[in-house]
């Protein structure tokens, strides 16, 4: 009878949305962490569940032709990039069948006749990341600054001094601050100490950064050391022209959220522009602050949105229900007869009025606060600029949903379907919007389509762009 640390051997079938990998042992399914599909492996069983079993690798008995060293040095201690021991065309095979797998009549009835359009893979698999959070420590004994991300499953942080996914210059900048900032590191582990987080946002097209130094302090105390921390700014900005802001935020709170509510341009400017480019050549420029959301890889968000354009008919009334800066109804804007954008974050609504603007987008409109109680108000209008008091509910030919990783919310779905006739729904977590496509399913959408795109490289993450029509 097996038991826990039992070795046995393993043939590993295939990827798992998670980045683990499949295997059966006397019929029971086998997850393994760091295999890849095709490898003869010896594993000790770790776990025994009465429907699965958990192993280890400890020795690869025949390496699958798809394994392949990995790039960065960092591989097995950072857990970042965790699947760059997949040779990359194999790997977006093995996203498509899982993306399949996933979608399929054996998962729920209502996923009938989709059409599987071809993978969107990444045209830069390296230094693509154009937004990046590391966190702050420090040595025990010499208290030199440790700069990275935590390791797998730990609050321990590898201390990166090369990342291959983001752009050179900010190892570059990262290092120099690693060598020169003397104000103090934030300790978890004691709730102690200054600087808790470096966030960077680069813009690939115009080669410029806005650097944010996360405080581990109220703003009420930045009098005491806001000169030092302004000289530090101001020596970043000599150094790297590529800076074109440094910011500092103020976060005392012991929390997963990396920053706190309160802001400061030390230096420079808060923002930086990003363009895209359409297929057909059309150039979008936007504005983007610190803290609203643009895609961290530009050229695979390209072909996202040139993908979402070929869903919209011309001359078609446009719902950016959770819109951002507005980088999808920018996007969208030839094809758009109106642009209705619905914004939470006070930050984004400023940057996508700008942005609005320097599209030269003439039918728009734009509205700040929490989207349900918006939406609600598009069914049973007031009197706003929207609704002309006409007291009639709002249509849309199309919304466009582009929610964070939990997905959409049930009721915030079951308003938009009275709104749009089509949904367009960008995904980051295809478990969250397969919950999402069953629930607007019930609500009479049918998903006609789903194409997979490879925004993160190398990792489990899958992003995919679906089209949903009313039946």
């Amino acid at each position: 009878m097996l038991k826990q640390d039992d070795i046995i051997e393993l043939t590993i079938e295939k990827l798992l949305y998670s980045g683990t990998s499949l295997a059966h042992f006397e019929g029971k399914a086998v997850f393994v962490d760091n295999a890849v599909p095709k490898d003869i492996v010896k594993a000790r069983v770790l776990r025994i569940n009465k429907n699965f079993i958990r192993a280890k690798i400890l020795d690869i008995i025949t390496p699958s032709p798809y394994r392949m060293k990995p790039f960065c040095p960092l591989f097995n201690a950072c857990g970042g990039c965790n699947l760059q021991n997949i040779e990359y065309d194999f790997l977006i095979e093995q996203k498509q069948d899982i993306l399949k797998e996933m979608f399929s009549t054996a998962a729920f009835e209502g996923f009938e006749d989709i059409e599987f359009k071809p993978f969107i893979k990444a045209a830069k698999t390296k230094e693509y990341r154009c937004k990046v959070q590391n966190r702050i420590g420090e040595t025990k004994v010499s208290k030199r600054l440790l700069i990275g991300y935590y390791k797998e499953n730990t609050h321990d942080i590898t201390n990166i001094k090369f990342c291959p996914i983001q752009p050179k210059i900010i190892d570059e900048i990262t290092e120099f601050i690693r060598e020169n900032w003397k104000l103090g590191a934030y300790i978890e582990k004691k709730d102690k100490g200054l600087l808790k987080h470096i966030l960077m946002r680069y813009s690939s097209s115009d080669k410029k950064i806005i650097l944010t130094l996360v405080l581990n302090k109220d703003y009420e105390w930045f009098d005491k050391i806001k000169s030092d921390i302004k000289a530090f700014a101001d020596t970043l900005m000599a150094k790297f022209s590529v800076i074109s802001g440094v910011l500092v935020n103020f976060n005392p709170n012991r929390t997963n959220k990396i920053t706190g509510d309160i802001t400061e341009v030390l230096s420079g400017a808060d923002f930086v522009y990003q363009k895209l480019y359409s297929k057909d050549g059309i150039e979008y420029i936007y504005k983007v602050s610190k803290d609203s959301f643009f895609q961290i890889n530009p050229p695979v968000a390209q072909a996202l949105f040139d993908a979402a354009k070929s869903m919209v008919r011309p001359n078609s009334t446009i719902l950016d229900a959770y819109g951002g800066v507005g980088t999808i109804g920018i996007f969208l804007k030839d094809r758009a007869k109106k642009i209705t954008l619905v914004e939470e974050s006070k930050s984004a609504v400023s940057d996508a009025k700008t942005n609005f603007k320097l599209n030269n987008c003439e039918n728009y409109e734009v509205f700040q606060g929490d989207a349900k109680e918006i939406f609600k108000n598009f069914i049973n209008p007031k009197s706003t600029n929207a609704t002309k008091g006409k007291n009639s509910q709002i249509s849309f030919d199309y919304a466009i949903l582009d929610p964070p990783r939990k997905g959409s919310d049930k009721e915030a779905l079951e308003i938009i379907s009275k709104l749009a006739k089509s949904i367009i729904y960008i995904s980051c977590n295809p478990s969250t919007l397969c919950r999402d496509a069953k629930i607007l399913y019930e609500l009479g959408f049918k998903m006609k389509s789903i194409q997979g795109a490879d925004m993160f490289p190398f990792t489990h993450h899958i992003e995919s762009i679906s089209c949903f029509e009313k039946e």
